[in-house]
């Protein structure tokens, strides 16, 4: 009988280490959100080292194998890797050059401790999709060839199933990437963090003339802080209640960087739950903000 039990027991394990029995949206290392002024993407301050563990870079690494930043991206699942569609243009039929990033803080610096290495087993791209210059659907799953362990540096984000009374001003997000600090620079080698106020759809629509839909869009900025390139496919992130952080956002385009009456424009995630759930095929559901 005890043999028996103890034999349960293993399976148990094996079973909730193999299901995706993990908790999202939680940060070991805590970052740094009380200063909402001085810590922009563009211009702005370095993150606390690790303290966004979802955070991943996809890189071309064609180039005597040097990792090269292509876009930033969100971990969702040990093996499933978020991110925006125009990212992955050019990986799909090279998957075997490109790889996913994990637990890295400085991305120029070679083998930092507990980064990781991943090799894309296929690039899913919203079969809506039309790229440049419709941003429309501008979302992509990547599926790895082998999962992600988590740590303390590395950790999966939440994703919401609505964002009813978030998505709202005078409410505000955090974004983060490596992409150029300033519109003529280069891309930054620590990750950066914005806290980006939303942006109400009269607004925006009046910035962006027939180029937003607020079904499956997000605006998010203020003059002289946002997203510049290289932040393409990072996350938008907003903490609850109780204190998980949930994606709502997948930086997606917007003219220049963070300038004035020119928001960033982010691909709406709850809109597309359904083709998140049916593609990962029910390994990654998203769920309701506590």
């Amino acid at each position: 009988m005890v043999k028996f039990l103890y034999t349960l027991f293993l399976l148990f394990i094996i079973v909730s280490a193999t299901s995706g029995s993990y908790h999202c949206g939680q940060t070991p290392i805590i970052p740094n959100v009380k200063n909402k002024i001085s810590v922009d993407i563009v211009g702005g301050s370095d993150a606390v080292p690790y303290s966004w563990p979802w955070q991943v870079i996809l890189c071309d690494t064609t180039w005597f194998s040097w990792c090269q930043l292509i876009c930033g991206g969100s971990i969702i699942a040990p093996g499933w890797v978020m991110t925006s569609g125009d990212c992955v243009y050019s990986v799909i039929g090279f998957e075997s050059t490109f790889r996913i990033k994990a637990g890295v803080y400085d991305h120029y610096k070679m083998n930092e401790t507990g980064e990781t290495l991943h090799k894309i087993k296929k690039v899913h791209l919203h079969p809506n999709y039309q790229g440049y210059p419709n941003y429309e659907r501008n979302i992509a799953l990547i599926e790895l060839e082998n999962q992600i362990t988590f740590n303390d540096h590395v950790q999966p984000i939440c994703l919401p199933s609505t964002d009813k009374n978030v998505v709202v001003e005078p409410n505000s997000a955090w974004v983060t990437g490596w992409g150029f600090i300033e519109k003529k620079g280069y891309c930054s080698d620590k990750l950066k963090q914005v806290n980006l106020p939303f942006v109400n759809e009269n607004t925006c629509d009046s910035e962006y003339p027939n180029d937003i839909k607020p079904d499956i869009m997000i605006c998010a900025g203020k003059k002289g802080s946002g997203i510049c390139v290289g932040d393409t496919g990072g996350p938008l992130v907003v903490q609850s209640k109780s204190r998980r952080w949930y994606q709502y956002g997948i930086t997606s385009h917007g003219i220049g960087c963070g300038e004035y009456k020119h928001p960033g424009i982010y691909t709406r995630v709850t809109a597309f739950c359904d083709f998140i759930e049916t593609t990962t095929n029910g390994t990654v559901t998203c769920i309701k903000p506590k």
